[in-house]
C-alpha cells in the first residue's frame, strides 16, 4: 500500500460481478442498504396500519348496521304502541256506547233497591 493513493477494495457479488471498488462506494452501498432496510420497515408498518384501518372500517360498518337494526326495532315498538293505544281507544269508545245503551230508561229500579235497603236497615235497627 502506497501513501496518498486511495485504498481500493473489490467487493464481489455471488455472481462475481463487482459491487463496489472503493471504500466510499462501500459506505454508499451500506447507507443505501440501511435506507432500504428502514424503508422496508416503514412499508411493513404502513401495511399494518392499512390492515388495522380496514378492520376498523369493517367494525364501524357492523356497528352502523347494528344501530340501524336497533332503530328499526324501536320504530316497530313505537308503531305497536300506537296500534295498542288506538285499539284501547276503540275498546273504551265501544264500552261507553254499550254503557249508554244498556242504562235503564228511568231510575225507578235504583230507587226500589235503595228503598228495600233502607227498609232492611230500619227493621234491623228496630230490633
Amino acid at each position: 500500500m502506497v501513501l496518498g493513493q486511495p485504498i481500493v477494495e473489490r467487493t464481489l457479488a455471488e455472481d462475481d460481478s463487482v459491487i463496489c471498488e472503493s471504500i466510499p462506494d462501500a459506505k454508499l452501498l451500506v447507507e443505501r442498504l440501511e435506507d432500504y432496510r428502514l424503508l422496508r420497515q416503514l412499508s411493513d408498518v404502513q401495511q399494518k396500519q392499512i390492515e388495522n384501518l380496514q378492520k376498523e372500517n369493517e367494525l364501524l360498518k357492523r356497528e352502523n348496521e347494528l344501530k340501524d337494526r336497533i332503530i328499526a326495532i324501536k320504530d316497530m315498538e313505537i308503531e305497536a304502541q300506537k296500534r295498542a293505544f288506538q285499539d284501547m281507544k276503540d275498546i273504551s269508545d265501544r264500552a261507553l256506547k254499550l254503557a249508554e245503551t244498556s242504562r235503564p230508561s228511568s231510575n225507578w229500579q235504583m230507587y226500589g233497591v235503595l228503598g228495600m235497603a233502607a227498609f232492611v236497615i230500619g227493621v234491623l235497627v228496630g230490633m
